[in-house]
């Protein structure tokens, strides 16, 4: 190779590393840009899922206040006759208002636990113990220890969530185990 040629190569080699050095900084700044862009968009997708999460959360309210809004005229139109005297008219206005406020739990898609009182042993994800009472007091005294025995208030589900579990009476014994979050056995 004579000095001409060797020259012209190394202004070649000179020229592509230049290149090179102009491509590297190229893609630097579109690796940053890249980066900022990602960094952009997941801020983007957190505050959309926020803004959603807060109309959801005022639909739904929204929703429930308005179904709410019936029963409550109600019960302040009960409340300004204010004739409490005949105890039949009385249950006649709850009764209504136990109908409305199922029905509006209903629409609003809660779901009610079943329970079977005597026949159903206490589970904690689905109850929470009221009492214990002993087999002498128990409308089932055969039923084992542990068994639901009364149901004092119903517990309800939510897209198969819990939302209050069935708060229920459990018969059992002083030497029994029994759930943790029962009370004292009942006095015989």
């Amino acid at each position: 190779m004579d000095e001409d040629s060797t020259s012209r190569l190394a202004e070649l080699i000179e020229e592509v590393a230049e290149g090179q050095t102009g491509l590297m900084v190229v893609a630097n700044r579109v690796s940053e840009a890249q980066a900022a862009l990602r960094t952009e968009f997941a801020r983007e997708m957190d505050t959309l899922r926020e803004d959603f999460a807060g109309a959801l959360a005022y639909r739904t309210l929204k929703d429930l206040c308005r179904e709410l809004a019936t029963p409550l005229a109600a019960m302040e139109a009960m409340l300004a006759q204010a004739d409490f005297a005949d105890p039949a008219v009385i249950r006649g206005h709850v009764e209504s208002l136990a109908i409305t406020v199922r029905s509006v739990m209903s629409r609003m898609g809660a779901e009610k636990i079943p329970v079977s009182p005597g026949e159903e042993v206490f589970t904690p994800d689905r109850h929470l113990c009221h009492r214990v009472v002993s087999p002498e007091e128990s409308p089932f005294p055969g039923a084992p220890p542990r068994t639901v025995i009364r149901i004092v208030e119903d517990g309800y589900m939510l897209g198969g969530r819990m939302i209050s579990p069935a708060r229920v009476e459990v018969q059992g014994e002083k030497k029994a185990i029994l759930p943790e979050n029962c009370g004292p056995v009942a006095a015989s």
